[in-house]
């Protein structure tokens, strides 16, 4: 019968090619014989059509075929039609069935779809294998073109086993007038590794560390000269006039006042954030010897303003020890609020902070001012929680989600108006009571919150105050869990060789810079690296959390996304043997693992080990143990780095 069919199709391409053939000839020699011959085969091929037809009918197209022409499907409600570039199958009602039996190998396959995108209505789609719905999908794009379902990546179907004889149906909804136009279906034999690749794999599913983690570019903010369990974040304020005495003074003077403020911080893993400021009631003045205190708003104030802010931009832009920069400069304690400045000056300052900041992210402390509709700024609410303040998280989720691309912080306050109500008269209080952790937990989530001070002061000796710590600080920024890693059992020198994980984050914020994840061989005495190789296929400012905080539920309304990295390396110089696959974020200043994952798997230093395998030999058993604890390892550091 297969070979019938083939008769069949093939004399219908000769059938086009000879009539072609012969009115291009136009009047030659013996040219009525040859149209004769080729109208009594096209007799013969419209018999074995209409045969062929009748078998399709009852199946798939032909064996060995895969493109499954919709028109050749049992259909009802749909009609077949034409154009000049397709044939297919539209909805001649509300609802349209065209349904086939599979008949190609048993196997695993990937499955398209060609369908037409029509701008009327609403096209629905959806795909039954055996009666069980295995996708449904939607025209997006409206622009009544021809599109595959594999335009829409995270929808079409992939590695679906099938079988000989399995029912195959497509069902079509319209009820605002499309038409559900559909061409065909095509299957592809899964490109995903076979059993024999797979058998040659080792897949490691670690188990989620419970527990906070000192994380670095998250958390709680403390401050300098203290020691916190969590603390790699620290405010540093700095008067105008300890950054520079008069306009004279250079970059220069910028750096030496940070240098002595900050020393020793890289080797702390602490990361700081400052802030400039004027005016604070009952200190000192902050106003530099040639600028009048208290003028806010003079062309004077603008020139020197300015000037600053391109100096700051050079001293911290590219200072690794730098996080975050929190705008300032404007009101008491540099909280942009009152003395104001003219909407010039502040138009001026917005437009040369987002100029000198190519790097560090940097932070206002109100929504919908100093241009942040136009610049990437992120947010410091320095009353985080407040029950008098409330209408600031509002604020905060109206504008796109800028959270997603700029920091959002700031403080918890205690010195003012309804703070016993909320977050409670003290950082103990917030931390310790219920209905007190739970709202400050909230505002967390649902602002997506990456760092929180003042509440960090909170009493390190009392464990349910600790208690509540620990779900702050889970909570804060990111957290990166793995579920799983798969690697080669055995990897050879000078060979490609493949490691994937698959990791979410179960955190409020994104992580925001783009810092390398690292896979390493580890000598498995030593534990430390004998080859090193980066992922350079990913971006980990992409793996972002949940969104749309469902409070009485206590998760996330839209689920954090499960990201799947996959990278090829090639291994040379080590020595055959037996080692630990291991895996780590690193700080780009100095290149050494300093965030880390959510998991049981990790060594001290900073490392993930996932599991063993072998160079150029077969190892017996892939498991490792004898882990460290996460949270208690306090070595990690990088590099001091200013340019």
């Amino acid at each position: 019968m297969n070979a019938f069919l083939d008769e069949a199709c093939r004399g219908s391409a000769l059938r086009s090619r000879g009539i072609g053939r012969i009115l291009r000839t136009g009047v030659r020699s013996g040219w009525l014989g040859e149209l004769n011959s080729y109208l009594n085969k096209l007799v013969a091929y419209s018999v074995l059509l209409k045969l062929a037809l009748v078998v399709v009918a009852s199946g798939v197209a032909l064996a060995g075929e895969k493109r499954v022409e919709a028109e050749h499907m049992r259909l009802a409600n749909y009609q077949v039609d034409t154009s000049e570039t397709a044939t297919f199958i539209k909805l001649s009602g509300p609802t349209g069935v065209a349904t086939f039996n599979f008949d190609l190998p048993p196997g695993r396959y990937d499955i398209d779809a060609r369908y037409l995108s029509e701008k009327a209505g609403q096209n629905t789609y959806a795909l039954y294998l055996n009666g069980v719905q295995i996708i449904s999908w939607l025209g997006k794009d409206r622009d009544d073109q021809w599109h595959l379902m594999s335009e829409q990546k995270w929808h079409a179907p992939r590695n679906v086993a099938l079988n000989k004889g399995d029912e195959i149906r497509v069902e079509a909804l319209s009820g605002t007038g499309s038409l559900a136009v559909l061409d065909y279906l095509e299957f592809s034999e899964s490109k995903r590794s076979d059993s024999r690749i797979r058998q040659n794999l080792v897949t490691i599913f670690p188990e989620e560390y419970e527990r906070a983690i000192r994380n670095p570019l998250k958390g709680f903010r403390s401050s300098l000269g203290g020691e916190h369990e969590y603390g790699t974040l620290i405010k540093t304020y700095f008067k105008w006039n300890e950054l520079e005495k008069s306009e004279c003074d250079g970059v220069d003077s910028i750096k030496a006042a940070c240098d002595a403020r900050w020393h020793g911080c890289e080797q702390k893993n602490i990361k700081l954030i400052p802030r400039v400021y004027l005016a604070w009631p009952r200190r000192e003045s902050g106003w530099p010897a040639d600028m009048k205190e208290g003028d806010f708003t003079s062309d004077r104030f603008k020139q020197r303003v300015i000037a600053l802010i391109k100096k700051l931009g050079k001293a911290w832009d590219n200072d690794s020890r730098v996080a975050f920069v929190e705008m300032g400069l404007i009101g008491q304690w540099g909280e942009m609020e009152w003395p104001d400045t003219s909407d010039e000056i502040k138009a001026a300052m917005a437009a040369q902070f987002a100029a000198s900041f190519q790097n560090k992210l940097v932070m206002v402390r109100w929504p919908n001012t100093y241009n942040d509709d136009i610049y990437n700024f992120g947010y410091f609410w320095d009353s985080w929680a407040h029950h008098d303040q409330r209408y600031y998280g509002f604020h905060l989720m109206n504008p796109s989600p800028r959270w997603k691309t700029a920091v959002i912080g700031g403080e918890v306050a205690y010195n003012w108006g309804n703070s016993n109500i909320q977050p409670g008269k003290s950082p103990d209080e917030s931390l310790s009571k219920p209905v007190h952790r739970d709202y400050v937990l909230d505002e967390i989530r649902s602002l997506h919150g990456n760092h929180v001070g003042w509440i960090s002061s909170y009493d390190h000796g009392n464990e349910s105050v600790r208690a509540g710590a620990e779900l702050v600080q889970r909570a804060l920024g990111y957290r990166f869990v793995i579920s799983e890693v798969t690697y080669p059992k055995r990897i050879d020198t000078d060979a490609a060789f493949t490691v994937s994980f698959k990791v979410k984050n179960t955190g409020s914020s994104p992580f925001y810079y783009n810092w390398p994840v690292e896979v390493s061989l580890l000598d498995a005495n030593t534990k430390q690296p004998v080859w090193k190789g980066s992922y350079t296929n990913l971006d980990i400012r992409n793996w972002m959390p949940g969104d749309k905080w469902d409070a009485g539920n206590d998760t996330y309304a839209i689920p954090p996304e499960l990201y799947t990295a996959s990278q090829s390396f090639v291994l040379s110089g080590v020595s055959s043997g037996s080692y630990i696959v291991a895996l780590a974020i690193l700080d780009p200043a100095g290149g050494r693992p300093s965030a880390r994952f959510a998991i049981k798997n990790y060594y001290h230093g900073g490392r993930h080990p996932v599991g063993r395998v072998g160079v150029n030999q077969e190892v017996d058993s892939f498991s490792v143990s004898g882990f460290d604890d996460v949270q208690s390892d306090k070595s990690l550091s990088y590099d001091k780095v200013v340019n």
